[in-house]
């Protein structure tokens, strides 16, 4: 009897038992999913500790998925709806339940093989320092949206034309053809033509793991449509490979050719030529440099070799004009010192000789000559607010014949690109050069150029220009010849179709006046296309 009271009490106890786990798991099928549920569509309450304040939603976002990927994945459901059941309370008898993984459907899932390696944690039982640090990683400065909220327009990167690829080689042509009205007042004398005026350009650019390669050129043809005037072709072409040597050198070669035509204001022209003569101009240059800590150390041997072609007069006689072919070659070298990266003083030194395939020349002059200059300045470097470079020096030329005086003279050299607000861009320049002279008894010339051009973004596809320039010509005061001066502007708007088209328009005045010589005016106006890819 007392034995069959025990048995009773346990089968009631153990049916008990049961009924209670039965009403824990279904409890548990019906609560997990929906938590699981909340967590896969992003609304977890505990995501919100770990933003930064201060940041966007979209900044937000990035950090917890960097810290994420850092430290571990957050918890999410398995495929199926598989959710994994927390272990239970122990029961009356003080047993437990050990973890069991169920499906959507309540049927059980066998677990994965365990992870011998281990894992690390997930974010939320890392220290608040390490989820910081883990917030640090992901972007910081997103992109700020217009005011209006407009989208934004693409980045540079996106806009830049593609080109052709020739292996580690990209090619980018740009082909230009405008129509252009040109107007030209010469002394007493006025004279109008329109022309058309084809110019190809383009880059070439390595893409290499060591060294680099860098040609551009550009070119230019005039063909009259009607009226009279002197057409005016001319090309340019650079070529410069950087090459990364051993112990912190870096090798540099160059090469160049341009030509020109020689414009009626110049001193040296042919009076009374109806076509001037060609200038060809050919160049190459060799260099080391080299970074020692806050020192900066560089050397360059250019060597330059310089033709002239025929003058024609209106009799359609030719003048040669070989007397005046030159070859040479200039030794430069420069320190700086690195107050910072943005701002970097040099010192520059430079030595150089010309000689002339005719040691005398038509006027019986010996024009072959030394030249020595020394020069200071600076480098800066802000990125894309400011950078370029300026200096200022004094050069000396003394020539091989001693009846001819010296020239020499202050320098002002320097390039600055200056960009003050997002979408405006300025661009000044300032070169000093030595001219020399071919009429009997005068030496030559300082010539001082500036040149400067304002670019205005007026939209996301429009593009307005503004330009100056001034040029001075200044003579030995022995020469007895009064300086030159010169004055220009011009105004332009370009109108992006597309990546690949821009549609052009543009306006120019130029002056050039000259005591006891003869001024020139010239105004332009021209409208075009120009073509890339």
């Amino acid at each position: 009897m007392h034995n069959h009271i025990n048995t009773e009490q346990i089968g009631m106890a153990v049916r008990r038992n049961s009924l209670r786990l039965t009403v824990s798991t279904l409890c548990l099928l019906i609560v997990v999913p929906a938590a699981d549920a909340q967590t896969v569509s992003g609304s977890n309450a505990t995501s919100a500790p770990y933003q930064l304040r201060g940041t966007s939603e979209e900044t937000s976002s990035t950090q917890s998925s960097s810290a994420s990927t850092l430290y571990g994945a957050l918890p999410t459901p398995r495929p199926g709806g598989a959710v994994t059941a927390p272990a239970e309370e122990p029961d009356a008898f003080g047993a437990t339940s050990s973890t069991v993984q169920l499906d959507a459907m309540g049927n059980p899932i066998q677990p994965a093989p365990e992870d011998l390696t281990g894992s690390i944690g997930s974010p939320s039982n890392l220290s608040q320092a390490d989820q910081d640090y883990a917030a640090s990683l992901a972007r910081q400065n997103a992109r700020v949206g217009t005011v209006d909220e407009l989208p934004l327009a693409p980045l540079d990167e996106q806009s830049t034309v593609p080109g052709f690829s020739f292996g580690s080689l990209t090619l980018r042509p740009t082909l230009g053809e405008k129509v252009i009205h040109e107007s030209v007042r010469y002394g007493t004398t006025k004279t109008k033509r329109t022309y058309s005026e084809t110019t190809l350009s383009g880059t070439l650019e390595s893409d290499w793991s060591r060294h680099s390669l860098n040609v551009d050129g550009t070119g230019t043809w005039q063909k009259n449509l009607s009226g009279t005037g002197t057409e005016t072709p001319s090309a340019n072409v650079n070529a410069r490979l950087n090459l990364d040597l051993v112990n912190d050198f870096t090798g540099l070669l160059g090469a160049g050719y341009s030509y020109s035509r020689e414009s009626r204001t110049d001193p040296n022209a042919i009076s009374g030529a109806t076509t001037q003569a060609g200038v060809h101009e050919l160049r190459a240059s060799i260099g080391l440099e080299r970074n020692l800590g806050i020192l900066r150390g560089a050397t360059t041997l250019e060597i330059t070799r310089r033709t002239y072609g025929n003058a024609t007069l209106a009799n359609g006689t030719s003048v040669l004009l070989n007397d005046r072919d030159t070859l040479g070659a200039e030794f430069t070298g420069r320190i700086g010192y690195e107050l910072s990266p943005a701002l970097v003083p040099f010192l520059e030194a430079s030595v150089g000789r010309e000689k002339y395939d005719q040691r005398i020349d038509s006027t019986g002059s010996e024009r072959s000559s030394n030249t020595r200059s020394a020069r200071a300045g600076a480098e800066v470097n802000f990125g894309e607010k400011m950078s370029g470079e300026f200096a200022a020096g004094y050069v000396l030329r003394s020539f091989d014949d001693s009846t001819l005086a010296n020239v020499s003279g202050l320098t002002l050299d320097g390039e600055l690109n200056w960009s003050p607000a997002r979408g405006t861009n300025v661009k000044l320049g300032l070169t000093t050069t030595l001219e020399a002279a071919t009429t009997a008894g005068q030496s030559g010339a300082v010539v001082y150029e500036f040149d400067s051009t304002l670019s205005q973004q007026i939209r996301n596809n429009l593009v307005a220009r503004l330009g100056a320039t001034a040029g001075l010509r200044d003579y030995d005061s022995g020469s007895g010849r009064a300086n030159q001066r010169s004055y220009g502007a011009s105004a332009g708007l370009t109108w992006s179709v597309n990546r690949y088209l821009d549609l052009e328009a543009d306006a120019s005045y130029e002056k050039t006046r000259e005591a006891g010589g003869t001024d020139e005016e010239t105004a332009r106006l021209g409208l075009g296309l120009k073509l890339r890819r």
